[in-house]
């Protein structure tokens, strides 16, 4: 297959060339590109390299197309913000795949880049349905085709691989003749009933207020105070989580000590609630959290968001939220757990 331009107004996909070689490896560092595709991680500029110089030009040969997404600007040039192809196309059918470049997100740009390719693979190519796979949690990948109308199938378990481990996956199909818009309703983040989310790159911050709306948590709009009734329930999941690290990091007997030296201390309590103390102290906390993080290699911002995911799990059969008597949300049947193991692994990390 000779190589083709398709483009849409500021918009332009062609191949990629040696020009792009230093552009791919650059984008190619971002957490969510090595996370979510199966671009290598750590990626150097050799495989940049090799992606253009084999894989694309060997592609197009045996018919399976690999276009660089540019935006054009005012003085004719363009600029590289991501990647679309046409893979395994093969009997009238192929899967698509795409990443894009973070600064490029929430623009539409990588909604228009798939259109183009849908109308060339159904109308240029002759295909009868393209399909998309994800990794399950891939919320942006999947909010891209499901715009398109493709049909979330369902999950099929260990289907992909990353990082040199089996994970679930989303397997989506489009035909020619669908329509292209949504073909049921948004089940992803911000659906009614809450939904999963899982982005590495949001802030933490976000996250929990997420979790806190989802699960109607108080949060409070009448400024900075520690005198609060659910203070009490807060500085007992503190220590919950103080106790844990410690008996990760120390052993059994350690976390029982801590979890005896906490339950002494609220027994102390004389009324003490300095709010500014408070505020320090939280911000030294999540401060050193990092820097233990950051020494023991250990990638915080992905756990964070997997243990967040895990969290908007906590509902009943019924799609509800539980709570325990004092106000703490708890698993319901649809609840999963985190996969720390899993995301130390793709980083090449002994979870042990």
């Amino acid at each position: 297959m000779e190589p083709f331009v398709l483009g849409d107004g500021d918009l332009e996909l062609s191949i990629p060339t040696a020009a792009d070689i230093d552009r791919i490896t650059d984008l190619c560092q971002d957490p969510d590109i090595q996370r979510w595709t199966t671009v290598p991680s750590p990626y150097a500029r050799v495989d940049a390299e090799r992606f253009v110089h084999d894989a694309v030009v060997a592609g197009w040969h045996r018919g399976v197309p690999t276009w660089a997404v540019r935006r054009r600007d005012d003085d004719g040039g363009t600029l590289l913000v991501g990647m679309i192809d046409l893979h395994g196309a093969e009997h009238g059918r192929a899967e698509v795949g795409y990443w894009l470049a973070p600064d490029a997100r929430g623009a539409g740009v990588m909604h228009r880049a798939v259109g183009l390719v849908l109308d060339a693979g159904f109308d240029r190519l002759g295909l009868e349905v393209v399909q998309w796979r994800a990794d399950v949690g891939n919320w942006a990948s999947w909010r891209v085709v499901w715009r398109h109308g493709f049909r979330k199938e369902g999950t099929v378990r260990r289907l992909g691989l990353s990082r040199g481990r089996t994970v679930d996956q989303w397997i989506g199909t489009l035909l020619p003749g669908d329509p292209r818009e949504p073909a049921a309703p948004w089940d992803g983040p911000g659906a009614a009933g809450g939904a999963l989310s899982d982005s590495p790159g949001r802030d933490p911050w976000a996250l929990v207020r997420e979790f806190h709306e989802v699960f109607s948590v108080p949060v409070a709009d009448d400024g900075p105070s520690v005198d609060r009734d659910r203070v009490a329930l807060r500085m007992a999941l503190i220590g919950e989580e103080l106790a844990e690290l410690v008996t990760a990091v120390y052993g059994a007997r350690a976390g029982e000590i801590v979890e005896s030296a906490v339950a002494e201390a609220v027994a102390a309590d004389d009324g003490t609630r300095d709010v500014v103390g408070a505020a320090d102290a939280l911000g030294d906390l999540v401060y050193v959290i990092y820097g233990m993080a950051n020494e023991c290699g250990i990638p915080l911002p992905e756990v964070i968001a997997e243990i967040h995911r895990a969290n908007l799990s906590k509902l009943d059969a019924g799609g509800r939220p539980l709570y325990r008597e004092d106000g703490k949300v708890l698993k319901g049947a649809a609840y999963r757990p985190p996969d720390i193991a899993g995301i130390l692994a793709a980083h090449g990390r002994d979870p042990r």
